[in-house]
């Protein structure tokens, strides 16, 4: 059964299990420990529901406002982040874009500017945002002197690099994802279906 077949009666779902399934739908890899973390939009009525459900699965949150009416919620495993952005070639690359601080708090407050610049036409967009989502310093690079064009292949983002490696993500991205949410469709909060 694919996933569009299992959250298909979806208008029948109440609020809480309609965000539970958006949740592991599109975090399924984050609340399953393989990835570092990822960007989603969320009204501000959801917002407390959501982070509510959050508490207890080791995750950490960031709240950014662009324009418009929805935030975006960047959702974070922090040793995993900061072990990925301390690399030396992740360092040197955020390096170049003004990324200096030695916390992954101090970073993120950067991140949080410029996105939020961006939003009301300020700056080009920030794609050093492909890093703090632990994608590969390569696709992103390629990303920005290709300006997204000329990929190799395309999945959870832009690949310029390894193909064979970030296919083999991507399968386990999607794994991970329909996992979370059969678990949901089970019944399972979205504490139970997070790895600690």
């Amino acid at each position: 059964m694919s996933l569009g077949e299992i959250i298909k009666p979806e208008c029948s779902m109440d609020r809480r299990l309609r965000l539970s399934v958006m949740l592991a739908l599109n975090c399924g890899p984050i609340l399953k420990g393989s990835k570092a973390a990822c960007i989603i939009n969320v009204n501000p009525e959801e917002f407390p529901i959501i982070i509510n459900m959050l508490a207890d699965t080791g995750l950490y949150y960031r709240l950014i406002k662009p324009c418009g009416k929805h935030f975006k919620l960047y959702l974070y495993r922090e040793n995993k982040l900061y072990n990925y952005m301390s690399r030396m070639d992740t360092a040197g690359f955020l390096k170049e874009y003004g990324y200096c601080g030695a916390s992954v708090e101090e970073m993120l407050d950067r991140l949080s500017r410029r996105i939020i610049l961006y939003g009301v036409g300020e700056i080009k967009f920030p794609h050093e945002l492909g890093i703090f989502l632990g994608y590969p310093v390569a696709d992103v690079k390629g990303f920005i002197e290709n300006e997204g064009k000329n990929y190799i292949y395309s999945g959870y983002w832009k690949v310029y690099e390894n193909a064979a490696e970030a296919i083999r993500i991507f399968r386990q991205y999607d794994l991970e994802r329909e996992i979370a949410v059969r678990e949901v469709i089970r019944g399972y909060t979205i504490r139970e279906v997070a790895v600690y």
